[in-house]
């Protein structure tokens, strides 16, 4: 059976059942983050202190790559990896056993569509993050170094850079999660007692895994798009 509930939405196709996972993700994290910060405490609740957990952790990420200059894209880290997080943990929920029309309520991260999208603000947010930083002459002439015999032939390498970056980015999470999702199915298939439960478990070590590698590639992608501007001055 196939796993998507296509649908047309202007004229393109969709996946229904990812759009509900991808927005049911997004409310579970809104709704979070405003019981943890609603009310904030210097002797914080157990709300709080989780919040500050993943902060803390965020921050070590980009300043461990940035220093101080990494707080201009820990918002976009944090976002990445707690909706990353989220998603991946959401497919581990017994969803799947929700009748909807067609396919199956799994994972926003085991389509495709969805893992392209997030490399792909990766990919846009170190590329405005280096323009920023260098302006844009900087940032074209970052591309043309090092010149070999005067000539910028180092030019198609940067540009494979940006494409296999969010790519591997891409197909990490997607294959990763794809391949729970799989074993999920076959084991509430043939052995459906005991064997799932297990799977359940150790899918939920690779999600949380997957998501803690996407927002790590992604701040060292960004820092090091970013740190080109010392460099230059």
């Amino acid at each position: 059976m196939d796993h998507f509930w296509k649908i047309e939405l202007l004229g393109q196709a969709v996946h229904l059942n990812t759009l509900i996972m991808v927005w049911a993700g997004m409310a579970v994290l809104l709704v979070f983050a405003w019981l943890a910060t609603r009310n904030l405490q210097l002797v914080p609740s157990r709300l709080q202190l989780v919040g500050e957990g993943f902060y803390n952790l965020v921050r070590g990420m980009t300043y461990s790559s940035s220093g101080k200059e990494g707080d201009k894209y820990l918002f976009i880290v944090g976002s990445l990896f707690l909706f990353v997080l989220t998603a991946n943990l959401m497919g581990q929920l017994p969803l799947r056993l929700v009748h909807i029309p067609h396919g199956e309520l799994i994972a926003a991260t085991g389509d495709i569509n969805t893992t392209l999208a997030l490399a792909l603000v990766t990919l846009v947010s170190y590329l405005v993050l280096s323009c920023k930083r260098l302006g844009f002459g900087g940032f074209l002439n970052h591309h043309m170094e090092p010149k070999i015999f005067g000539l910028p032939l180092m030019l198609p390498f940067h540009l494979l850079d940006h494409i296999t970056r969010p790519g591997s980015l891409m197909l990490r999470l997607y294959a990763n999660i794809l391949v729970g999702e799989m074993l999920g199915a076959i084991a509430l298939q043939f052995v459906p007692i005991g064997l799932p439960v297990l799977i359940i478990f150790m899918e939920i070590g690779v999600g949380v895994l997957q998501a803690y590698i996407f927002a790590l590639l992604s701040t060292i992608y960004i820092g090091l798009m970013t740190s080109h501007g010392e460099d230059h001055h």
